[in-house]
This record gives structure tokens, C-alpha cells and sequence, in this order.
């Protein structure tokens, strides 16, 4: 669930791709996503069949603080809060009144979002790495999960633009970001209370 509503990194890489050449390719994204340290954006979401017909669309709005803090809010069609501090990472789903809640940390590989919005870049490692233009790609190293690659296209200015989840049964999660707004956040932004009568699913 949560890899579907995260967004991120990644696509295509050939094999064979010198580790020097990859260390080039992540300084150079490195200084793209340090250029905006925090900000505000609206954001839409498909999601694409193998067989390219639309089976879902949402809407909502996402905040980061770099290099560790992140909320991200659903608000159609339904709703739901995914909110990082840095070091526990609460998903909300007010509809069925639950809380999950996990350790950043521990669930990085499955958080491409992750890679985004904090300044582990030695989680890259993971990843066969590659530019083309504007659009940064990320391939798994190891299989893990149902993601197959990502792609992330970032400006030189640091503004996000767009980035897709590829999953390994056909499945294309795409996110396309509007309005997005360098702006200080309040850090209690990213900060979570857990409603009274709310069931806790606690992963840490």
C-alpha cells in the first residue's frame, strides 16, 4: 500500500555502467536535489495497467523538508496521510480509522520517496544508476518486493517534475507535480497525533 502512494526515483539503466560513471550520475543528482531544501507541491497520480488502460486516479498535496521529513496527503479519492519526522513514519487511513507506523530506516528499499526526500545517498547504492537529460533512473540491484524501476525527472533548478513507479507485473504508478512552492515548513508539519478510538498497527 504504501509503495503505491509514494512517490520517486528511477528507471532504465543499461548493464555495464562503471561504478565511477554512477558515483558522476548521483553527485550530479545530489546537487540537484540539494538546490530546494524544502517545499510544497500539489501532485496527480495514475496508475496504468500492462495493458495501458487507467485503473486508478488521485490527488493531494506534499510537503518535504530535507533531508529527512516528508507528508504526504491523499485527498482523492480517498483520503490518507503518509508523514515522516526523520525517524518514525506514520500512514494514516482516517476511512478505516488506522495508524501504521514503522521506522523510516527499516523500510527505506521499499520507500522509493525515501531517496528523494532525505540525503542518504549511500542507499543509492543499491540501485544501478542512470541520466538521461533531466530524467534520473533507478534500477534494484537485488530483486525486492514488486518494484521493477523508477524514474525521477528533476531540473537543474531543483524543481521535481514528474516520476513513475514501474512494478514488475506491468503496473506503471505515475506522478506528475504542479504548483511546487520552495518554502521554510513549520517542522511541526511533520509531526503526527494518533486520534482517539484509532487501531495502532505498530512495525517498529
Amino acid at each position: 500500500m504504501i509503495n503505491k502512494i509514494l512517490i520517486v526515483i528511477c528507471l532504465l539503466i543499461i548493464p555495464g555502467v562503471s561504478s565511477s560513471m554512477q558515483c558522476d550520475i548521483a553527485t550530479v543528482l545530489q546537487k540537484r536535489l540539494e538546490k530546494i531544501q524544502s517545499f510544497h507541491t500539489e501532485f496527480n497520480q495514475t496508475v496504468i495497467d500492462k495493458r495501458n488502460i487507467l485503473i486508478q486516479k488521485s490527488h493531494g498535496y506534499v510537503w518535504v523538508n530535507r533531508p529527512d521529513q516528508l507528508y504526504w496527503k491523499v485527498l482523492y479519492p480517498d483520503s490518507s496521510d503518509l508523514i515522516s519526522d526523520g525517524k518514525t513514519l506514520w500512514f494514516y487511513n482516517p476511512s478505516v480509522k488506522q495508524v501504521s507506523i514503522y521506522c523510516v530506516k527499516n523500510i527505506l528499499q521499499n520507500t522509493p520517496l525515501m531517496l528523494v526526500s532525505c540525503h542518504w545517498s549511500n542507499a543509492w547504492k543499491r540501485y544501478h544508476l542512470l541520466q538521461k537529460g533531466d530524467t534520473f533512473i533507478f534500477i534494484p540491484k537485488e530483486l525486492y518486493s514488486n518494484i521493477k524501476k523508477f524514474t525521477l525527472n528533476i531540473l537543474k533548478n531543483g524543481n521535481i517534475n514528474r516520476f513513475s513507479i514501474f512494478e514488475r507485473d506491468g503496473v506503471c504508478i505515475r506522478y506528475v507535480l504542479a504548483k511546487q512552492n520552495p518554502t521554510e515548513i513549520d517542522p511541526k508539519k511533520f509531526q503526527f497525533s494518533i486520534p482517539p478510538g484509532v487501531t495502532i498497527d505498530d512495525h517498529r
